[in-house]
C-alpha cells in the first residue's frame, strides 16, 4: 500500500505538467503499476525512454517542455525555447548529468520567475536580478548569476545552488545589513553558493564541507569567481562533534542530504569519513574572533550546539528537519534562548506541507550577552 501511494503522489507532482504528452494514460499506468522503464511519446513526433529511477528529470523535462514557448525534435535532441529566442538542447539518448542539471535549473528557476539566456557576451547586470546566463566554455556549460558569479552546470545542486539562493533569495536577511568586514561561518556550504553569495556582498566566510566531492566541486566553483573567493577559507570538515564522523549521502549522484547524525538514505546510502570538530573547536583552530552570522544547513549538527559555543556568535540561521524525537525543535530554541537569541521561525520551502515542528528555518539575533 505504501508503495502505491508513493506512485500516486508521483502522478500528482506530474498531473500540471502533462500537456506535452500524447500518450498520458499510458505514462501515468507505468507509473502506477511500477515499471522500470517509462515510453514517452511528446508533441511533434517525439520519443523517449526513461528509467523510472530518472522521475526528477522525467518531471523537469514535461516541466520545462510545458512552460515552452516551442520546442522540436532536430537530429537526435529536442530544441526548445522559453522566450521564442534563446534555444537549449537536450539528447533523446544519454542524457547526462549536466543535462539534468540544467533541466532541473531551468524548471526550478523559470516557476520563481527566473529568465535564462545563452549569450557569451552580454552582461546580465543590464536586465533584471533573475536573468542567469548559460556559457558554454570548452567541453563544460558554466551558469552565471545576474550578479556575475559563476558555477560549473555539474557541480552544482541547481535547486539549492541557484534557485534557492540566486532566484528566491531565501539567504536575504535585511536590507539593513551591510556585510563589508563582517565574518560569516558557513557549515554545509555544499558547491559553494552561500560562501560565494555572502563574499561577494564583502564578508569573508569560513566555509565547512565535510563531503569530499562537494568540497571539490566547491573549489572548482571558487577557481572561476577568484576575486570573490580571496574571501573565503574553504575547510573540509564538518561541525558537530571533535571526531572522526561517518557520513550518509544518497546512493545515486544526487546533492544534498547527507547527514552523519542519522541515515536517512537506508540500505543503498553511501558513507563517507570526516574530520568533525565542536563549533568552539574549530573558532579556536581557525582563529575565528568572532562570528557575525552563522549559517547552519547540516542535517542536524546543530543539535551540538551549546551556550558556550555560542558565545562568540551575534545572528543564527538553521535549516532545521527533525530527524527523530531526540532532535527536538523546542530543546534547540531553548539552547538559543538560554545563550542570549531571539528567534523567529519562518518557511524557505514554498511546498512544504510539514509543522514547522518538523521542517522550518530558524532565525536568531543575539538580545543579551550571557
Amino acid at each position: 500500500m505504501s508503495n502505491l501511494i508513493k506512485r500516486l503522489g508521483l502522478v500528482y507532482l506530474l498531473l500540471p505538467y502533462m500537456s506535452p504528452v500524447v500518450n498520458k494514460t499510458e505514462l501515468v499506468l507505468s507509473i502506477l503499476v511500477g515499471r522500470n522503464n517509462y515510453k514517452l511519446k511528446l508533441q511533434n513526433k517525439i520519443i523517449i525512454h526513461l528509467k523510472s529511477t530518472q522521475f526528477t528529470t522525467l518531471l523537469c523535462l514535461l516541466g520545462v517542455l510545458t512552460f515552452s514557448t516551442n520546442f522540436i525534435k532536430k537530429d537526435n535532441k529536442i530544441e526548445f525555447t522559453i522566450d521564442t529566442k534563446n534555444k537549449f538542447e537536450i539528447p533523446l539518448e544519454n542524457i547526462s548529468y549536466e543535462d539534468q542539471n540544467l533541466l532541473e535549473l531551468l524548471f526550478g528557476g523559470i516557476k520563481f520567475g527566473a529568465n535564462f539566456i545563452l549569450a557569451n557576451n552580454m552582461d546580465t547586470r543590464k536586465y533584471r536580478d533573475k536573468t542567469i546566463k548559460i556559457l558554454q566554455y570548452k567541453d563544460k556549460r558554466i551558469v552565471e548569476t545576474s550578479n556575475g558569479i559563476k558555477f560549473y552546470l555539474d557541480s552544482i545542486h541547481p535547486g539549492n545552488t541557484i534557485t534557492e539562493t540566486f532566484v528566491r533569495s531565501i539567504h536575504w536577511i535585511s536590507s539593513y545589513d551591510n556585510w563589508n568586514g563582517k565574518v560569516v561561518v558557513d557549515v554545509g556550504a555544499e558547491c559553494g553558493d552561500t560562501p560565494l553569495y555572502f563574499a561577494s556582498m564583502g564578508a569573508k566566510v569560513y566555509a565547512f564541507e565535510p563531503i569530499k566531492e562537494y568540497y571539490d566541486a566547491m573549489i572548482r566553483n571558487f577557481n572561476l569567481n577568484p576575486e570573490i573567493s580571496s574571501n573565503i577559507v574553504p575547510i573540509n570538515a564538518a561541525i558537530g562533534t571533535d571526531d572522526e564522523l561517518t557520513f550518509y549521502q544518497s546512493g545515486s549522484n544526487q546533492v544534498g542530504g547527507t547527514s552523519f547524525v542519522r541515515n536517512i538514505h537506508g540500505s543503498t546510502a553511501k558513507t563517507s569519513q570526516a574530520k568533525g570538530y565542536r563549533l568552539e573547536s574549530a573558532i579556536e583552530k581557525f582563529g575565528i574572533e568572532q562570528i557575525d552570522l552563522l549559517k547552519m544547513d547540516c542535517k542536524g549538527c546543530e543539535s551540538f550546539l551549546t551556550v558556550k559555543s555560542l558565545e562568540k556568535v551575534n545572528k543564527i540561521k538553521i535549516e532545521y528537519s527533525q530527524f527523530d524525537k531526540s532532535h527536538d525543535l523546542q530543546n534547540l530554541l531553548q539552547v538559543l534562548e538560554n545563550a542570549g537569541f531571539e528567534n523567529i521561525l519562518f518557511k524557505h520551502d514554498p511546498v512544504s506541507r510539514l509543522s514547522n515542528l518538523l521542517s522550518t528555518t530558524v532565525f536568531g539575533q543575539r538580545i543579551r550577552t550571557v
